[in-house]
């Protein structure tokens, strides 16, 4: 085996062609790692800056009405991760920020792709995508002639003739192929998060980290035995190739534009449009269209009166402004709360259809399990959303609470917050999730993955070279 292994490398050193191959394959890495690490360092300088902005804009702004206060908002921004930079997934299609305010749920702000136009629309550069979609393609330039190769020159009887068996060749080769490009992995996957992590001051955990570059290390075994058994089947050397690069475009390219056309006719998204119009007449005629805000108010009003036996809403131990102002908060909630839960309940279904295309696309397969292990997947982006929403349920109703129990009625234009109030609420500290937590939502393309693998293995393991070998 360490003969054949030698010897396959040898051959590859001989070729011009394939030292150019490598030379281009570690050019583009480097671009995109450079691109990256810029990137993601900039964008971390940049929204630590509007933070501390918002936080000194939030603090010194003049006492005021604490509903005022809330309309005054707070900010929460992402903080990108150190793996953002081997694999940034979907977060330059969503927001970096949310602004949080009374009486609704606001969307992501300053969205990456709205400001670059067309240009995210084919794909960010990435050091994740050049690994998923480059490395596949040398991997097919450096392997597809390797048994074919070996018929039309004539060597594959005379290694059979010395007793070396068949899928002990099978065998070499692929791991000849899988070496060279693992350890080159590894190498620019070390590169990647250790200067990530000089330049963010983060770390990551090491299960984390182990678990990419093993999915990563998998995809790479994956396209090494595809790359042998095509090789094996063929007759020709052209025969060969072009099945591979025909495999690879179906898989890495066809598939997920498929895949994600099929999910979205299936489940259609609302437009924006549609979404607040909806919410407004959740919140203006009632959840279930029956109940207008005028009558609720009413009924509000006349249930207070009689638990409190007053007969005005001035004579309530508190101020009934306050009170109805957070009534309005937790009905409103609900409104969006309903329509939100419908858009998600969308998207997990569109998530859904892909995962189990991805059976036919080990690439839809891995960069599903790589934005999982690397927290920029569409659970992650949506977990940072609804955290953000918590927070600002807890702000508004701080400051709802504040005016129902230290003002009075009708002092809406009179009533100041109390020094050391602003101090008092804190900014929003937003909670990495664990590897299981994303993990346990990727489920079937840990399946697919494992089983191309052991798939064409159980083709290697089948092969006979009577059966194969041409004369």
């Amino acid at each position: 085996m360490k003969l054949l292994i030698l010897n396959e490398w040898r051959q590859w050193a001989r070729e011009r062609r394939l030292k150019a191959l490598l030379i281009f394959g570690l050019a583009i890495g480097a671009a995109a790692l450079w691109h990256q690490l810029d990137y993601q360092a900039q964008l971390l300088e940049t929204r630590q800056d509007a933070q501390q902005e918002s936080r000194r804009e939030w603090l010194t702004q003049e006492s005021k009405h604490p509903h005022m206060a809330a309309h005054f908002g707070n900010y929460a921004y992402k903080r990108p991760s150190p793996l953002h930079s081997f694999d940034p997934g979907l977060t330059p299609y969503t927001g970096s920020s949310v602004y949080m305010e009374p009486h609704r749920q606001n969307d992501f702000l300053f969205s990456q792709s709205q400001e670059n136009g067309t240009g995210l629309r084919f794909g960010w550069l990435s050091p994740a995508l050049v690994c998923q979609l480059v490395l596949p393609l040398l991997i097919i330039l450096f392997s597809f002639n390797t048994i074919v190769g070996e018929r039309e020159r004539g060597t594959l009887p005379l290694l059979l003739a010395q007793g070396v068996g068949f899928r002990r060749i099978l065998f070499a080769k692929i791991l000849a192929t899988f070496l060279v490009f693992e350890l080159g992995f590894t190498v620019f996957f070390a590169v990647t998060l250790g200067m990530s992590r000089l330049l963010m001051a983060a770390s990551v955990p090491a299960s984390t980290m182990l678990y990419v570059w093993s999915i990563y290390t998998l995809y790479i075994f994956c396209w090494s035995l595809l790359g042998v058994v095509v090789s094996a089947r063929f007759r020709s050397v052209g025969g060969s190739i072009v099945a591979l690069l025909l495999l690879w475009m179906f898989t890495a390219i066809l598939m997920p534009r498929m895949a994600a056309n099929v999910a979205e006719n299936l489940f259609p998204l609302v437009t924006n449009y549609q979404f607040k119009r909806q919410i407004s007449k959740a919140i203006e005629n009632g959840l279930d269209g029956h109940d207008p805000k005028s009558d609720r108010a009413l009924r509000l009003e006349r249930a207070l009166l009689a638990r409190y036996r007053v007969s005005k809403v001035e004579d309530l131990p508190f101020n009934f402004e306050g009170y109805v102002m957070q009534q309005g908060e937790e009905y409103s909630s609900k409104a969006y709360d309903g329509q939100f839960a419908k858009i998600f309940d969308t998207l997990e279904k569109q998530k859904r259809v892909q995962s189990w295309l991805s059976a036919l696309s080990p690439f839809m397969a891995v960069r599903s399990l790589s934005m999982a292990g690397s927290g920029s997947s569409m659970e992650s982006e949506i977990d940072f959303q609804q955290q953000a929403e918590h927070f600002r349920r807890a702000f508004v109703q701080d400051m709802n609470r504040d005016m129902r129990d230290n003002s009075a009625y009708g002092t809406f234009e009179t009533y100041r917050l109390k020094p050391g109030k602003y101090a008092a609420m804190p900014d929003l500290q937003v909670l990495t999730r664990p590897l299981s937590w994303s993990l346990a939502r990727a489920l079937p393309e840990h399946i697919w993955l494992a089983g191309w693998v052991l798939v064409l293995l159980a083709l290697v393991l089948g092969m006979n070279e009577k059966k194969l070998y041409v004369r």
